[in-house]
């Protein structure tokens, strides 16, 4: 992979990058968590499943992989009912259980916000990190497996596998590049994770990813200043992947490992796409083209 230049990206192309910072209503649009008042929303949109949360006595899930609507267990638990198969995909095999990404409602009431700008972490105020996450699926829906974020110059700030609070059923290899081995010996939980973030990032650092709206789902995290590369990129409502973008716009080649994707590679291909994108607004979303114009 061929980096683009950094330093001269930050000192030369600061206002560009600032102008692709989502707004308040994108952030909604897009299904970014949004605190109002003391509440924390996520809004459905049309590039994730309607179904995002369960309330407390809802014991039906919906598949991720075959939308077929199943049951589970009063505490969320998916029983396995031998080698039946019951979910059923073309060309994905049979499986005898589902998938899902559904999480309990309540869990919103633990969304966390990155600390407040004050003279202790000023520094850290407009520096770009870039964050992506890796996940399984265990017998209680989706679950973070590996978390990954790196600096505005490309340096790892933080690398880890995170144990999932339950039986994994499908560690989905080919897309997470996961195996029941990085994961055999992980301490880090989700809740520990997010402390260790919010060490080297205050409200008004800008995070930076693609569908980042997932990820800090995931993370039960609350951020204002997000730059998302499926959405600047974004052409006539569709969002391109990760992979054709670094493919066109980068000429690097990535996710295309036997092994899965790799959360530091993808966290690396966002930031040289904001850092790209900055320096070719005319290829970017035509909302973005009238913020970048604007500067």
């Amino acid at each position: 992979m061929e980096y683009i230049s950094y330093n001269s990206c930050l000192t030369e192309q600061s206002a560009q990058i600032e102008s692709l910072i989502l707004s308040r209503d994108q952030r909604k649009a897009y299904g970014f968590p949004v605190q109002i008042k003391s509440q924390v929303y996520v809004q459905p949109c049309q590039y994730s499943s309607r179904e995002l949360f369960y309330t407390e006595y809802d014991t039906t899930r919906v598949c991720s992989r075959c939308q077929t609507v199943f049951e589970v267990e009063q505490d969320g638990y998916q029983r396995i009912w031998g080698d039946s198969p019951v979910c059923q995909v073309a060309n994905h095999g049979m499986y005898n259980f589902h998938i899902h990404t559904q999480q309990s409602v309540e869990v919103l009431k633990t969304f966390q916000r990155a600390p407040k700008e004050d003279q202790w972490n000023h520094f850290m105020s407009r520096k770009l990190f870039a964050l992506d996450v890796e996940s399984v699926y265990t017998s209680h829906g989706q679950a973070v497996g590996r978390v990954t974020v790196v600096d505005q110059y490309g340096n790892v700030a933080l690398d880890c596998f995170v144990k999932p609070k339950e039986m994994v059923y499908d560690y989905v290899t080919q897309y997470s590049g996961l195996t029941p081995e990085h994961l055999e010996y992980a301490t880090e939980t989700v809740e520990s994770v997010r402390d260790k973030i919010f060490q080297f990032i205050n409200r008004r650092s800008i995070l930076v990813g693609h569908a980042l709206n997932g990820d800090l789902k995931n993370l039960g995290i609350v951020h204002s200043e997000v730059i998302d590369t499926s959405v600047i990129f974004s052409n006539n409502g569709r969002r391109p992947s990760l992979r054709d973008l670094a493919s066109r716009y980068l000429n690097w080649s990535i996710q295309n490992s036997a092994n899965g994707h790799c959360s530091y590679e993808d966290s690396i291909a966002s930031l040289n796409l904001v850092y790209f994108a900055s320096e070719n607004p005319h290829l970017l979303s035509p909302d973005f083209q009238k913020c970048s114009l604007s500067y």
